[in-house]
């Protein structure tokens, strides 16, 4: 029987004793998670998911200190300059970091190679970026991992589709300024008392 277990922040947040501040942005977007699978006597869950503005290792080695029986491999990709920092956590220790431009810069060399295109329009094509960033997550994982095993990461159930909550955020916009719009084509009401007209006798 295949099992799939939640991610969410909400009990990332509860079981790591973690208090929401400044940096809390609430569930990740994209989530895919995958079922459990069992190898040698140790299970694995693997998720995909992202975040607004939020970096996960700072709260990861905060909950490895409640579960200390699980490893976390974690990869993270900014989106602002495309670096990929891998981190190993457990038992409330970690190690890892951003790799930087010089680690990635082969790949950017191997993709201009298979795609016979100089290096510096790599990045300017959609389909070859997205390659070789493939690329890079997969070397990246296996360096949080400690292994050379590579993972398929296409497929799986998505929740909390991106697209679809910037379209609920928008619509939701759109309504608040509708509403805006009504209340102020509304008549301004007179404070002021209407003057009673004097009685015929």
């Amino acid at each position: 029987m295949q099992q799939t277990v939640p991610f969410s922040f909400e009990s990332l947040y509860a079981i790591g004793h973690i208090t929401r501040d400044e940096d809390y942005r609430g569930e990740p977007f994209d989530l895919t998670r995958w079922a459990v699978v069992e190898r040698g006597g140790t299970a694995e869950v693997r998720y995909r998911l992202h975040t607004r503005s939020v970096e996960l290792h700072p709260l990861l080695k905060r909950l490895s200190k409640e579960v200390p029986l699980l490893t976390f491999a974690l990869v993270t990709q900014c989106m602002d300059d495309g670096d990929f920092a891998p981190f190993t956590i457990r038992g409330g220790r970690m190690r890892g970091g951003w790799l930087g431009d010089e680690w990635r810069e082969p790949f950017w060399e191997r993709a201009a190679t298979a795609f016979n295109m100089p290096v510096d329009e790599t990045w300017e094509d959609p389909e070859t970026e997205a390659i070789a960033e493939r690329w890079m997550r997969d070397a990246a994982l296996q360096i949080a991992m400690g292994s050379d095993r590579v993972y398929g990461w296409s497929g799986g159930p998505l929740y909390r589709d991106l697209e679809d909550e910037r379209a609920n955020v928008m619509l939701e916009f759109a309504r608040a300024l509708k509403t805006v719009d009504e209340e102020e084509r509304k008549p301004a009401r007179s404070s002021r008392r209407k003057r009673r007209r004097p009685q015929k006798r």
